[in-house]
């Protein structure tokens, strides 16, 4: 059981094919610039530039998209308990279009 985790952990993510260019693009400069109309961040600022994350921070790269929006729409909806307070706070501020966008960006990301 052990060897089978220490297998798994070892396997990465690949990046998908984007599926629609100008969607990925905004999913782009949402995960890179943010909104600053609306106040939400760049989700580089805390998930690093290509999206592998940290020691206390998930990895995004190469996740499937129905995956990370429906993560987002349960931080949204507070139906996630990790980190509430600041998820809950970013995705209230997305928009339905930037979270499919960066749903569909963060997917195309080794």
């Amino acid at each position: 059981m052990a060897q089978s985790g220490a297998d798994i952990a070892k396997l990465l993510a690949g990046a998908g094919r984007p599926r629609d260019s100008e969607l990925v693009a905004v999913g782009k400069y949402v995960f890179d610039q943010g909104n600053r109309f609306s106040g939400v961040p760049a989700c580089a600022s805390c998930h690093g530039p290509k999206g592998l994350g940290t020691a206390q921070l998930p990895r995004l790269a190469g996740q499937h998209p129905r995956y990370v929006e429906d993560q987002l729409k349960q931080f949204n909806k507070r139906e996630r308990t990790n980190d509430n307070a600041i998820m809950h706070t970013v995705a209230s501020k997305l928009s339905e279009l930037e979270t499919h966008a960066v749903a569909e960006y963060v997917a195309t990301l080794d």
